[in-house]
């Protein structure tokens, strides 16, 4: 009994056709430990994160000051069931009613510095603050309140919101038309806001009235000083030696210059900018407060992210993977040597080594340097490995001519902001243009050779 083992499947598993897709298929498996390195990048990211949340608690968190304000408790009668359960009763309540400024200047000198937890550094700052400002005769008749409201003018405090009191330094000073005046803790504003803060109690000893006020604290924070704006005119101005600012919140600045010993910016915001009053009642204005979307400020921006760069670094994997192993297989093709699948799987080890080398290293020596050290060392291993299996030192070179050039075009798409989708999308159409001509007269289907008896085995006869 004679068994003849089919030539034709043989010749195709044995095509360039078929290789091209086992090829492909190990490329495409690839992105699982690819994806694992995405994870640790996240993983390490959030390690630095809460490094910076270590050094907060210590030091100061993201800094925000509130508009400064009038709080003025009153009592007045509130209707609520009667205790018998029939009927309703009047009921005295307190309640605090709020008072903003006419105008209000913030004058903040941020003196930057880093702190380091570990591995991981945190931009941190000192901030010598001045806030000063008008206040108009609070006026009651603005609330609509009933007659029967009693106005405790006698317990009125000055409020000034601060989100991390604790970080206050020694030291704060308040004086009220040019009287010095002593600050307490808390936002004095009682149980109707849950802001925090300093105050100025005793207001108005002898009743209502205009004055002006002026306040100087020093604050320590980190990443981000930000500033809610609340009066009739609100004006900003913050100088800083960080030489890289990035402002936001729901006002940027009107004017701002920035060199490489530090910044400066202003912003003045008008009432009708902001969606809120100038006085109600606690309890009814919930879009003013230290979480306010009106907060304007700036983030201390560290322009040097190797984490968001590594990152960025991994979604050109399938990119910069394919292109070496196409190269690889062009060569493969024209030099008549074979290479395995499970090594092509080895060469695409080592590329994705090379994301954990970049990120390894980056958190010790910076990014370009980490670059440098990443890419050299899995250039010179992946080409002298491909130079082997070849069987040629040149078509070793042209490995690391390739991968060089790779290397390079990937450094310069992670530095490109507006213009990296463009320049990857250039880069991969003329590498399959590269690719579609250089393979042209390739015999995918290797029928060719069948033909000529040249890869296909004669069938044996078994018994």
């Amino acid at each position: 009994m004679t068994n003849l083992q089919p030539s034709g499947l043989l010749g195709a598993l044995r095509s360039p056709g078929f290789k091209f897709f086992v090829v492909g298929l190990i490329g495409f498996l690839l992105l699982i430990p690819a994806l694992m390195v995405w994870m640790l990048v996240s993983e390490r990211q959030s390690r630095a994160v809460e490094a910076a949340n270590e050094v907060a608690r210590s030091w100061g968190g993201r800094q925000v000051l509130g508009g400064v304000m009038i709080a003025v408790p009153y009592k007045t009668q509130q209707t609520v069931q009667s205790t018998n359960g029939v009927g309703l009763a009047l009921q005295p309540v307190r309640k605090t009613a709020i008072f903003l400024a006419e105008s209000l200047s913030y004058d903040i000198d941020l003196t930057s510095d880093e702190r380091k937890r570990g591995i991981f550094t945190v931009p941190v700052y000192e901030a010598m603050v001045t806030v000063s400002g008008t206040f108009e005769k609070p006026d009651p008749g603005r609330l609509g309140l009933a007659a029967s409201t009693q106005l405790l003018w006698r317990e009125a405090v000055l409020s000034i919101p601060v989100s991390h009191p604790r970080a206050l330094r020694a030291g704060v000073v308040a004086d009220i038309d040019g009287a010095e005046r002593a600050v307490e803790p808390g936002s004095g504003l009682g149980a109707d806001f849950s802001q925090r803060g300093v105050h100025v109690n005793n207001l108005f000893a002898n009743g209502p009235r205009e004055f002006e006020f002026r306040l100087v604290m020093g604050v320590k924070g980190s990443a981000t000083m930000a500033v809610t704006p609340g009066a009739r005119d609100t004006r900003v101005k913050i100088l800083s030696n960080w030489p890289h600012p990035s402002f936001f919140g729901g006002h940027l600045p009107d004017t701002s210059s920035i060199a490489k010993d530090g910044f400066s910016a202003s912003w003045r915001v008008p009432h009708l900018a902001l969606s809120m009053p100038l006085a109600f009642r606690a309890g009814e204005n919930t879009s003013f407060g230290l979480r306010s979307d009106q907060a304007l400020g700036v983030r201390l921006y560290q322009p040097v992210d190797h984490y968001q760069l590594v990152e960025r670094a991994i979604k050109y994997a399938v990119l910069f993977i394919g292109s070496v192993f196409v190269a690889v297989f062009v060569l493969e093709t024209r030099s008549g040597k074979a290479v395995h699948g499970a090594q092509y799987a080895l060469m695409g080890l080592a590329l994705v080594l090379f994301y954990v080398l970049l990120l390894a290293f980056a958190e010790h020596i910076g990014f370009k340097a980490a670059y440098g050290v990443a890419a050299g060392a899995t250039a010179a291993l992946v080409s002298s490995y491909c130079g082997k299996l070849l069987g040629s030192r040149r078509r070793g070179i042209v490995i690391a001519g390739l991968l060089g050039a790779v290397f390079a075009l990937l450094f310069l798409f992670l530095q490109m902001e507006d213009f990296a989708l463009l320049a990857g999308a250039i880069f991969a159409f003329a590498v399959l243009a590269v690719v579609m001509f250089s393979t042209a007269s390739l015999d995918w289907s290797g029928r060719g050779e069948i033909a000529q008896g040249g890869s296909s085995p004669t069938p044996q006869p078994q018994d």
